[in-house]
């Protein structure tokens, strides 16, 4: 699926699926509806991607969750001159409409809609049996997705499954319901869901994808041993292999390859006329300079810089750091100071932008990687300590080391052996807050004071405050919707 031919069909739907302001009196006969639109083989492409094209946006993976999943967390903090911004990083709101939080929300059920119609419409369609499945699979992963961040990030949500109709009131779900439907949507995706793509339609969910996710799913529920299972089957599949270079994951040569097992595809200037659009995650969060090439919105936690306190086996540094932070500048072929001034040495967040270039681009062509090999080795580790299976997380934590260049551990490995490698492995890639949250970080009273030594923001954390506040809006619109109980400020 490159990126011109499927973001051109998102645009394209994304026309017919929305309108703008008209004559009410008036009736347009070339406009498509809902009875209309869903006839042919080609609407069904159409219609998922896009389903496809709801990931970019910003409430989704083109800016704000990096935000949420990680400079919310222990590893990130942010001095924005953007008061309410730097205040969300801490899980404080005087607004409860503050635009992250509210794009989040709006952005993952943006995407619903437009997978729900995909499930709903699809299968009446009279085309290709094998594609029908396919298309409806590929939707149901996106669902899935789509829920995972919102139950993950907001607890009690709706839960839609069906197109929206204007007078809907839907009623908040248990997290419990919303974990089921996750599960449900991904084990139906797996079963019609090709191993791999080819041409025009790589960067479309496989089946290794979704059973990767469901396997996020079990761990985020402490279904260790589930989830251990899903992890091995996407490991043992033979369908992705470590790429030799880690910084690699990370570049515009590195989108779609071996190693990736789901990521969101973003094209640069060049697709903006097609309805599509690049990531912005480093325009907001990556390094300023006194040209100003960035905002610089996050900052690096000390805490990040001091996991990587361990030498290669031919004496160097961790190669992922310098992949990750960009704090030295001998390390890109070009000196600190030139680049950012004096900053006072401040280390910035580099993954996934354009550090190369003299600035930032507001549509960053580099794909986001949701899941990817090295990732998924090291989660099949955690859960199998959690399961009480320590043994079979060495081979998993090692072929990550291995690519780093660091000595293979021995012996019995631990959960905070995991830990300090799923940080160095995993820093900036939405992952963090997922782990403080399943393994009690934001619950259990003894972790959170831990946390606030580690990091100033969780000063005022409360156990209520791993949920984002409901935007007001929306309580507002479906008075089925309770906000959380609460106090945010």
């Amino acid at each position: 699926m490159n990126r011109a031919t499927r973001k051109l069909g998102s645009a394209l739907l994304l026309a017919l699926m929305t309108g703008g302001c008209v004559d009410l009196e008036l009736t347009n006969p070339n406009e498509q509806t809902t009875g209309s639109f869903w006839q042919t083989q080609q609407d069904a492409v159409l219609g998922v991607n896009a389903a496809y094209r709801g990931l970019e946006e910003n409430g989704a993976y083109g800016r704000w969750l990096h935000f949420a999943y990680d400079i919310r967390s222990d590893i990130g903090y942010s001095r924005s001159p953007w008061g309410e911004l730097a205040n969300f990083t801490k899980t404080i709101f005087t607004n409860f409409d503050f635009e992250p939080s509210r794009e989040i929300w709006q952005h993952q059920y943006t995407t619903i809609y437009r997978a729900n119609q995909v499930i709903a419409y699809v299968p009446d369609i009279e085309m290709n049996t094998g594609l029908r499945d396919r298309v409806v699979g590929e939707a149901k992963f996106i669902r899935a997705l789509m829920y995972f961040n919102l139950v993950t990030l907001y607890g009690n949500v709706p839960l839609i499954l069906e197109p929206s109709q204007a007078a809907d009131r839907p009623q908040q779900a248990t997290p419990a319901q919303t974990w089921a439907q996750i599960e449900k949507d991904l084990t139906e995706a797996i079963a019609v869901l090709p191993a791999s793509y080819s041409g025009a339609d790589v960067g479309r969910a496989t089946r290794g994808a979704a059973q990767a996710l469901l396997g996020r799913a079990y761990l985020q529920q402490k279904k260790w041993a589930q989830a251990q299972q899903a992890f091995q089957q996407v490991i043992a599949s033979g369908q992705y292999s470590l790429l030799p270079s880690y910084r690699e994951n990370f570049t515009e040569a590195g989108d779609n390859s071996r190693e990736t097992i789901f990521e969101v595809q973003f094209g640069g200037p060049d697709v903006l006329s097609a309805g599509s659009r690049g990531q912005n995650v480093l325009k907001m969060l990556g390094p300023c300079s006194p040209t100003g090439p960035s905002f610089c919105d996050g900052d690096v936690r000390p805490f990040f810089l001091q996991q990587f306190d361990e030498k290669t086996t031919a004496g160097g540094d961790d190669p992922r750091l310098d992949a990750t932070v960009f704090f030295r500048g001998e390390a890109y072929k070009r000196q600190y100071a030139q680049f950012f001034g004096s900053n006072e040495n401040r280390p910035f967040w580099i993954k996934f932008g354009t550090y190369y270039l003299d600035d930032q681009n507001w549509d960053n062509p580099i794909n986001i990687d949701v899941m990817r090999l090295g990732g998924i080795y090291l989660l099949h580790a955690e859960a199998a300590i959690m399961a009480g299976q320590p043994a079979a997380a060495l081979p998993s934590i090692n072929a990550v080391r291995q690519r780093a260049g660091l000595a293979p551990l021995a012996g019995t490995p631990t959960l905070a052996q995991v830990e300090k490698e799923e940080l160095r492995e995993l820093g900036f890639e939405h992952e963090r807050w997922f782990f403080l949250a399943r393994q009690d970080f934001l619950t259990d009273p003894a972790k959170i004071a831990t946390l606030r030594t580690r990091d100033a923001d969780f000063a005022s954390f409360t156990p209520c405050r791993v949920y984002l506040p409901i935007p007001i809006s929306e309580i507002n619109l479906n008075p089925n919707v309770k906000q959380h109980q609460c106090t945010y400020s």
